[in-house]
C-alpha cells in the first residue's frame, strides 16, 4: 500500500475517534444534566419555591406544615421540618432531598448513606438571600429559565417601590413579628427590608436582637405598628393590637396606625415579598396606594 493512502487511512482513523470521543462526551453531560425527578421538600418555603418555578410535577412528598400552595397539602407527608421519617423517604426512593436550616443533620447524614442525594438550603434571611434560594432551586429542577424570571420580574418591582417612597417622610415603625417575648427584627432581616424599601424607619434596626421590651417601644414613640404574629391565625394579632390600643401616649394610638398582617408575610418568596411590599405601603403612607404601579408578578412569570 502506497505512502498516501496509509496517510488518508490514519487520518480517517482519527476522525473516527474524534466523533466516538465526542458522542461519548456529549451523552455522559446530557447524563450529568438529567434532572431529578423524584424530588422530597423538608420545608414550606422549598416546597413554595419549587411550585413557583413551576416544578411542582417533580415534587412527591413534603412536610406536614407545606400548606401552601393549596396543592401541595395532597402531597405524601414525611414528618415535621424538624423531625422526619427517615424509614419513609428511602421507600419513597427519591432521587433529590431539598433540606433547611432546620432538618436535622444526623438525619440528613443517613439519608446521604443511603446513596440518596441531598441539597442543604439555609433559610433565607433577606430579599436577595430569597432571590438566590429561588435560582438554586430552578436550577437543579431545571426550571432556571423560570427562576431567572421570576427574580429579575421582583426585583424590578421591588427597586420601583424603593424609588417610589426614597424622597417620602420616613415614619417610625414597629413591626412584631413575636408575643412572649416581644420580637421584632434588626436591619439583618428582610422584615426590616419591608419597612426600609416602603419608606418608612425600623425601630428597632439596631437591636442586637430580636427581642425587643415593650417598655423600649413605649419609649421609642413609633408612628406606625405593624403586628404579623408567627402562625397561621390572624387572632392572637388581633388580640394584640387590643393590647397596644390601651397605650394611649403612643402616636401609633393617637392616630389609630396599628395594623394586623397576615401572618405568611414573615415566610416570603421573591413573588410574596413584593406583594408583602405592597400591602404594607399604603399603611406606612396612607394615600400613596394610588400611585403604586401595578405589580403583575403572576403575568410576569408566566
Amino acid at each position: 500500500m502506497n505512502k498516501p493512502i496509509i496517510c488518508l487511512l490514519f487520518v480517517f482513523s482519527l476522525v473516527i475517534q474524534a466523533v466516538s470521543l465526542a458522542a461519548v462526551s456529549a451523552s455522559a453531560a446530557s447524563t450529568e444534566a438529567v434532572s431529578p425527578r423524584r424530588v422530597i421538600s423538608l420545608s414550606p418555603i422549598i416546597t413554595e419555591t419549587i411550585y413557583l418555578v413551576g416544578a411542582e410535577d417533580r415534587l412527591v412528598a413534603n412536610t406536614s406544615y407545606c400548606n401552601v400552595p393549596e396543592p401541595a397539602q395532597l402531597k405524601e407527608k414525611i414528618g415535621s421540618v424538624t423531625h422526619i421519617n427517615v424509614e419513609k423517604i428511602i421507600s419513597l426512593r427519591p432521587d433529590l432531598v431539598i433540606a433547611s436550616a432546620l432538618s436535622r443533620d444526623k438525619q440528613l447524614k443517613i439519608l446521604e448513606r443511603r446513596s440518596i442525594p441531598v441539597l442543604r438550603t439555609k433559610n433565607p434571611k433577606t430579599f436577595e438571600q430569597m432571590c438566590q434560594m429561588t435560582l438554586t432551586i430552578g436550577r437543579k429542577l431545571g426550571h432556571e429559565a423560570a427562576a431567572q424570571k421570576i427574580v429579575r420580574v421582583s426585583k424590578k418591582e421591588a427597586g420601583r417601590i424603593l424609588e417610589m417612597t426614597k424622597d417620602l417622610e420616613k415614619p417610625r415603625v414597629f413591626f412584631q413579628i413575636g408575643l412572649k417575648p416581644l420580637h421584632s427584627a434588626n436591619k439583618d432581616m428582610f422584615i426590616n427590608e419591608y419597612i426600609r424599601y416602603t419608606g418608612g424607619i425600623n425601630i428597632a434596626e439596631h437591636a442586637s436582637s430580636g427581642i425587643y421590651s415593650r417598655e423600649k417601644v413605649l419609649a421609642d414613640n413609633p408612628q406606625v405598628i405593624l403586628i404579623a404574629t408567627m402562625g397561621t391565625s390572624t387572632n392572637a394579632g388581633r388580640l394584640e393590637r387590643l393590647r397596644w390600643m390601651e397605650y394611649k401616649g403612643i402616636d401609633a394610638v393617637k392616630n389609630n396606625r396599628i395594623h394586623v398582617l397576615d401572618p405568611e408575610i414573615n415566610s416570603p418568596t421573591p413573588p410574596t415579598f413584593v406583594k408583602g411590599l405592597t400591602d404594607i405601603l399604603p399603611l406606612i403612607h396612607p394615600g400613596i396606594e394610588n400611585k403604586a404601579p401595578a405589580l403583575g408578578i403572576e403575568s410576569g412569570i408566566e
